[in-house]
């Protein structure tokens, strides 16, 4: 599914409003899918936003691990979990626009 995606965290801490509109939406399609996850010891929901325009699948944004649907409409989806960014984990909700 092709979507824009909006992080609305950095490093943990929201955004606000004015923020988040600054930043330019990355785009991509939008993979969600159970992954096992060693270091965490089971399986868990993870979701990725990959590029697929030079043949190869890219990550476009750090991957969401433990995503949880938090709503879905006709054109939004809100996922929240959590993002590795150097090393440490961090909570991260997307705001997700279908296109």
């Amino acid at each position: 599914m092709r979507v824009e995606v909006r992080p609305m965290n950095v490093k943990g801490k929201p955004l606000k409003n004015s923020e988040m509109k600054a930043v330019s939406p990355c785009r991509g399609d939008l993979r969600v899918f159970e992954n096992r996850l060693h270091y965490l010891g089971r399986a868990a929901t993870c979701a990725r936003v990959v590029s697929a325009s030079d043949g190869l699948e890219t990550d476009v944004m750090p991957e969401l691990t433990d995503a949880s649907l938090l709503w879905l409409d006709a054109k939004v989806i809100r996922l929240r979990g959590v993002e590795v960014v150097e090393g440490t984990h961090y909570s991260q909700t997307w705001d997700i626009k279908i296109i």
